[in-house]
């Protein structure tokens, strides 16, 4: 296992244009390696990557589910030890995935109980695991053979070196946002 850190977070697209608000599909997550000199993408869609939105200050939302889960795990006495990360869909690495498909991924939440002299391990959604070691500081493992195969030498700027090439969305406009995109047809009155 290689341990890596959570480099940067990127919402995908970002801020919409025209200046209405805030909205994005998709989060980029890079884990660097930095004694390799590595960088991993990951790119995460919907809600899963959703409370690994940074908020002022470089601090996660106060509400978000991974600090509510974090201070209830804490109460309990649970400390959250490590997230591995044992298998990773090379999909999950290209930019944000649109439609249906799933792009496969095995993350582990490894953990202490207060009162329990082994450590437990919990199998969870990846985006849900990074959450987690970005909200409790824990460090984050990446499968040795991962690293080699999907990482690339991280350049000096993270975001920039894996969303330049990336396309934004298209906008949907009117009724075609309503319908999923398809073309509506005129039916001919009577």
């Amino acid at each position: 296992m290689t341990t890596a850190r959570i480099a940067h977070t990127e919402p995908w697209p970002g801020k919409r244009m025209g200046g209405r608000g805030f909205g994005f599909f998709s989060m980029l997550v890079v884990l660097a390696d930095d004694s390799g000199g590595r960088a991993l993408p990951v790119w995460l869609n919907g809600p899963e990557g959703h409370d690994l939105f940074r908020g002022p200050e470089d601090h996660p939302h106060p509400e978000s589910a991974a600090v509510i889960t974090a201070d209830l795990l804490s109460t309990a006495g649970v400390t959250v030890t490590g997230v591995d990360i044992d298998e990773l869909d090379p999909a999950l690495t290209t930019g944000p995935r649109r439609g249906r498909e799933i792009a496969q991924a095995t993350a582990r939440i490894e953990f202490t109980s207060a009162g329990t002299a082994e450590p437990g391990q919990m199998p969870v959604r990846l985006g849900y695991a990074l959450a987690m070691a970005a909200v409790t500081s824990a460090p984050v493992r990446v499968a040795g053979q991962l690293m080699d195969q999907l990482a690339v030498p991280a350049e000096g700027d993270l975001a920039g070196q894996f969303t330049r090439d990336v396309p934004l969305p298209r906008r949907r406009r009117g009724l075609s946002r309503l319908v999923g995109g398809r073309k509506l047809v005129c039916q001919p009155t009577r």
